[in-house]
């Protein structure tokens, strides 16, 4: 029982609040910082066209295609960018389709397809849908499709595959 009593008393001061000591307070302050910062270092980036993630890969006649995830919620900016360096990869195929979402769950529930996950959760997942690039040589199209908050509302952005610049 003295045990106890020491205990409890060494805890707290003479009023009998609950005494903490600088050093631990310390030490749980850095390693929450510790934890942020590697989260904050492992994010997705998307800024430079590089930052995104391949979820899948499907081949078509003359090309191939893609599911990929870049970072959450990317900008515009960061979307275009993603274009850019999709546009780079596919200079030499005929044919290419990429599919661009922020959350690479919803990428492969939408690959898995309707059929298999339902309906409703097809749709849910194809709401995380943030851009298309679409290059049809035969077509002479070559587009990158930026999506809104939902797949409805939508901005186009097209390449000139003749000038090699952007046309909104």
């Amino acid at each position: 029982m003295r045990s106890l009593q020491r205990t409890t008393v060494a805890l707290e001061n003479q009023d009998g609040q609950l005494r903490v000591r600088r050093s631990v307070l310390a030490s749980l302050l850095a390693g929450a910082g510790a934890v942020v910062a590697g989260l904050w270092a492992w994010r997705p980036r998307a800024a430079d066209g590089r930052g995104y993630r391949e979820v899948a890969r499907w081949k078509i006649p003359g090309g191939e295609g893609r599911f990929i995830a870049v970072g959450p919620a990317p900008s515009a900016e960061e979307l275009l960018a993603v274009g850019g360096r999709l546009r780079e990869e596919f200079g030499r195929l005929e044919h290419g389709i990429v599919m661009i979402f922020d959350d690479p769950e919803a990428a492969r529930e939408v690959r898995r397809g309707s059929r298999n996950i339902g309906e409703e959760r097809f749709e849910a997942a194809l709401r995380h849908q943030r851009a298309m690039y679409v290059k049809q040589t035969a077509r002479g199209e070559e587009s990158l499709v930026l999506y809104a908050e939902s797949p409805t509302a939508r901005e186009t952005v097209r390449y000139t595959t003749d000038r090699g610049r952007r046309e909104p």
